[in-house]
């Protein structure tokens, strides 16, 4: 009779577990559904209304469009402000030009499904010395969910405000600000990390801890509201970029913060959407439809023959393009800014052997 070892036979796969990994599958794949669908809808939106779109003329205004970028890279260096201060008050000491260096580089990182990179580049660049990689990462979280929850409270304010009938964003931004913002608060935000473990036997940083009050939140909250204000200007620059004539600025400017805030928050609901790529462009042209409809009586926009929800959806791919080329182009010379340091200053050391030869 042949024996067998059974401690080599595999167990089976309990009940549980195998019901948790089939709804991680089902949520994933339902993701990746919903974006791939909003994604079909932008294709087949342009390409209904590319006929509309190439019929007609535009006047590209490209000191507009510029300044449609410098607003995006303004706004988020309050962001990078405070994701420095975040850092210092966990006891971590990057230099601000550290800190400021790694966020703007780490947006790029955004543009990978599962948004995972932000936070391996961003503490990656920063680490060292005076800056441990798992704090930092703990750093990134708070930075982004404080930036998140921001904007969902603003948007949802402001159609509270002004936008009363439509209500229904103002749910979808008040149920966001609550996910997203609730992590945020200090005695959730300290238990989460005990849960997680992180920074467990680490005194040093449970003191550090200490330092996340409802002070913390202010401060987070008056330098995100610059954030979404300042990119909700990008969106004012690119309409004028098109050649559209915008209307009063304070007038509109509150359309233009709550639209491109809440676009902005449920893109980043979707994590397998890069960059919350089709699902920002989709909400914003939404929002922007109304806006359109009203702005396109003005004498100044006669000329234009296309229709309000063309334009809107136009409008939001300008937005997109302007932002990734503004990203690329502060991207670049921060990632060579140190080697072009070290090579100057190389260059400038005199070597003893010339400075001999020069003296005799």
């Amino acid at each position: 009779m042949i024996k067998t070892d059974k401690s080599s036979t595999p167990e089976p796969m309990s009940m549980p577990s195998a019901r948790k990994r089939w709804v991680k599958r089902l949520v994933f794949w339902g993701k990746i559904f919903v974006t791939l669908l909003v994604l079909g809808w932008i294709s087949y939106r342009l390409y209904s209304d590319w006929t509309e779109i190439s019929r007609y003329h535009w006047k590209l205004h490209y000191c507009w469009l510029i300044g449609a970028g410098g607003f995006y890279l303004t706004a988020f260096f309050a962001a990078a402000v405070f994701w420095y201060l975040s850092l210092r008050w966990l006891g971590q000491i990057p230099t601000f030009f550290q800190a400021v260096r790694s966020y703007y580089v780490s947006q790029l990182g955004k543009y990978i499904p599962g948004k995972a990179m932000v936070v391996v580049i961003r503490s990656g660049m920063v680490a060292g010395e005076k800056v441990r990689a798992g704090v930092a990462a703990v750093a990134v979280f708070y930075e982004t969910l404080t930036m998140m929850s921001a904007g969902a409270f603003i948007s949802a304010l402001i159609v509270l405000l002004w936008f009363r009938e439509h209500y229904f964003y103002s749910l979808l931004a008040i149920g966001a600000m609550l996910i997203v913002g609730i992590p945020i608060l200090p005695p959730v935000f300290v238990r989460i990390l005990k849960i997680l473990k992180i920074g467990k036997d680490d005194t040093g940083f449970q003191e550090h801890l200490q330092r996340f009050t409802f002070r913390s939140i202010l401060v987070g909250m008056g330098l995100m509201s610059v954030l979404w204000i300042l990119l909700g200007g990008s969106l004012w620059a690119t309409i004028l970029g098109l050649g559209i004539e915008t209307g009063g600025l304070l007038v509109h400017l509150p359309r233009f913060v709550s639209a491109t805030a809440l676009a902005i928050v449920l893109g980043f609901a979707v994590p397998v959407s890069p960059g919350g790529l089709g699902i920002r462009e989709a909400v914003l042209s939404i929002l922007l439809i109304p806006y359109f409809q009203d702005i396109l009586n003005i004498p100044a926009n006669m000329s234009f023959t296309i229709q309000a929800e063309t334009l809107a959806m136009l409008v939001s791919l300008v937005q997109r393009v302007v932002t990734i080329l503004a990203e690329l182009a502060i991207v670049a010379p921060l990632l060579f800014f140190p080697w072009l340091v070290r090579m100057v200053h190389s260059s400038t050391v005199e070597q003893p052997g010339e400075s001999t030869a020069e003296q005799r």
